[in-house]
């Protein structure tokens, strides 16, 4: 028997999806750029299907978060761990796609009793805000009030619907590929204290995300990191990393048009990774 219970709190906003399999283990999962809680909502309702109950977890766009993606607390995934233990999850990991593995990443290191991490498409450094559609001069992420280091966009005006108009296809790599990466901006994912799933794409056209894997595991490696980690890169599948994803996709990612049944078999392949990955570190 499965549950979905709407979430209101004072400084986020989430769907809780149950699964009665599992009545003390859950994930908290976060979708990208668009905000809100659509898109999270459906990797969600992908690991309830599976048996793993998941909260998905608004961090801006929502009713008690804030309208941009800037200055975001990591502190409202410390306020998310402490509500799901009084829900009675002892054990919780964490989920994050696109923008929103930047602030998985972010959140395990600062929150050390999280056993779990899957990434898909993720930064190896900590990138700058955007406030209405523009670079904001402080980084997405926060914690105790202060912005985090973060590598600024090279470009400071975007021209989103001419760079679209020209791709052919939604496509941001002229203002996220080629930055010049701020030292102290690198995301120390050597700090964190769980076993590491990553995914990326060789077809990326939002940033290079197989890159930014294969960094993070070079300073896993380098700093001989004690727990488990994987990368699995895919060769056909976008940026949007959803396992349940519309037929919609196929208008503005040149990729998923060219081979749709390529990029559906990648999202099997890799939702399966996430549900075995999960239910092996939860019965380590």
């Amino acid at each position: 028997m499965t549950e979905i219970v709407k979430v209101s709190e004072k400084n986020w906003d989430g769907i809780l999806y149950k699964a009665a399999e599992r009545a003390d283990k859950v994930m908290i999962v976060m979708s990208g750029s668009e905000g809100g809680l659509e898109h999270a909502g459906k990797m969600a309702r992908y690991l309830q299907d599976n048996g793993i109950p998941a909260l998905a977890l608004g961090y801006f766009k929502t009713k008690h978060t804030g309208k941009y993606l800037n200055c975001i607390p990591v502190e409202i995934i410390g306020e998310a761990i402490d509500w799901l233990k009084k829900q009675g999850y002892h054990k919780i990991g964490i989920e994050g796609a696109s923008k929103g593995a930047e602030y998985a990443l972010a959140a395990a290191i600062q929150y050390p009793e999280l056993s779990c991490v899957i990434v898909k498409t993720p930064s190896w450094f900590y990138s700058e805000g955007i406030v209405k559609g523009q670079p904001s001069g402080d980084c997405c992420w926060s914690c105790q009030g202060k912005s985090l280091p973060y590598t600024p966009y090279s470009t400071r005006h975007f021209q989103m619907m001419k760079m679209l108009w020209e791709a052919k296809e939604y496509n941001l790599l002229q203002i996220n590929a080629g930055k010049t990466v701020v030292e102290e901006s690198v995301i120390p994912v050597e700090k964190i204290k769980a076993p590491i799933l990553m995914f990326s794409t060789a077809r990326d056209t939002i940033w290079p995300s197989a890159e930014s894997c294969e960094k993070i595991c070079e300073r896993l490696k380098e700093t001989h990191f004690s727990y488990p980690y994987k990368h699995v890169s895919f060769e056909h599948m976008s940026h949007m990393m959803l396992e349940y994803c519309g037929k919609a996709i196929r208008y503005f990612i040149k990729s998923e048009k060219e081979d749709p049944a390529g990029c559906y078999k990648e999202r099997n392949a890799m939702g399966r990774e996430c549900v075995d990955w999960i239910n092996h570190v939860w019965n380590l």
